[in-house]
């Protein structure tokens, strides 16, 4: 049984935030936080992810993505692993800036991680340490070429396009990723600026349209993921690229089938939301059942709501009953 809300759109994935942005050991300048505020003092235990994702899995949610602030700075990442595996999930991945990765990498994948997202926003060292604060561009690499050797796959590159500032370096990425392997070794990823600081976006938001106009043309195949409604470019070396563009799309929107899950234990409908969260880590440690946190879940699917729309419509609520849940 898969949840769909009230636009249609079914939840087959969930993105859990593993500790708050506040404490990530990354400065960079456009980070939007998850759209949270806070610190680490409510992080969910490793058994309490794995409770939650058990209570979703029973509803369709075959896939998880494990991200923060960083989630290779939680020491317990290992047990995190098997409690999300051991729920039943069908795919792990994660979104990481490489800390620990090079260490860690083998263990991750044994315990159950099948693919990774690294962010990689400048190839040049000193932009890097611009964009994200600290001077890590070579270990980041080394990072990247660890999960790509214990078979992680594919390696997402992650960029984000600045206006100004690295949007020179997209075919440095792209061969970069060839030198990789390609696909399905690897897959580059360009990514839109949010706007979270209008002035910070005015200033640096780069039209990714541009650059996937060039790409497109180059390509000789052309695939559509589901999440997002993405197209993957498959160009005639090998390599494959996508765009993130979640800025007034109404068909990102409506292509999203994940729900967010903060670091400390509520659901997130939409990330640029802040006013329609559910609280379960609460009921949890309150000593609630199962279907008292599934009834949560179903509150938080009912306050799914596409950011932006475009001739869309909702269909009717349908009330929660018993009959609905475990």
């Amino acid at each position: 049984m898969v949840l769909v809300d009230r636009y249609g759109r079914p939840v087959r994935g969930a993105r859990i935030s593993l500790n708050s942005s506040n404490l990530c050991n990354f400065g960079c300048v456009f980070c939007h936080k998850e759209g949270l505020s806070g610190n680490d003092r409510s992080l969910m235990t490793a058994e309490e992810i794995g409770r939650v994702v058990r209570i979703l899995h029973k509803f369709g949610v075959r896939y998880i993505k494990l991200t923060g602030g960083e989630p290779l700075l939680r020491s317990d990442i290992i047990d995190i692993l098997d409690n999300v595996k051991g729920a039943g999930i069908e795919e792990i991945s994660m979104t990481t800036n490489g800390t620990r990765l090079v260490e860690l990498a083998g263990d991750l994948k044994e315990h159950g991680l099948d693919r990774v997202n690294i962010s990689i926003h400048s190839l040049d060292r000193a932009r890097y340490l611009l964009i994200t604060g600290v001077d890590k561009r070579d270990y980041t690499v080394k990072a990247i070429e660890t999960a790509v050797e214990v078979g992680l796959k594919p390696v997402k590159l992650n960029m984000v396009l600045l206006r100004g500032i690295n949007t020179d370096e997209v075919d440095r990425l792209i061969e970069f990723s060839y030198s990789l392997g390609g696909y399905p070794k690897t897959v580059v990823q360009f990514i839109e600026l949010l706007n979270v600081n209008t002035q910070f976006y005015k200033a640096y938001h780069y039209d990714l349209r541009k650059v996937e106009s060039i790409i497109s043309e180059k390509a000789v195949k052309v695939k559509y993921r589901k999440l997002h409604n993405r197209p993957v470019y498959f160009l005639s070396n090998g390599v494959a690229v996508e765009f993130v563009k979640p800025m007034h799309n109404h068909a990102f929107c409506m292509g999203n089938d994940r729900i967010r899950i903060t670091y400390d234990g509520k659901f997130k409908p939409c990330l640029m939301r802040t006013d329609n969260y559910v609280d379960f880590l609460g009921l949890m440690r309150s000593g609630a059942s199962d279907k008292e946190i599934a009834r949560a879940y179903f509150m938080a699917i009912l306050n799914r709501e596409p950011f932006y729309k475009e001739d869309v419509e909702s269909v009717e609520s349908i009330p929660i009953t018993d009959s609905c849940v475990i």
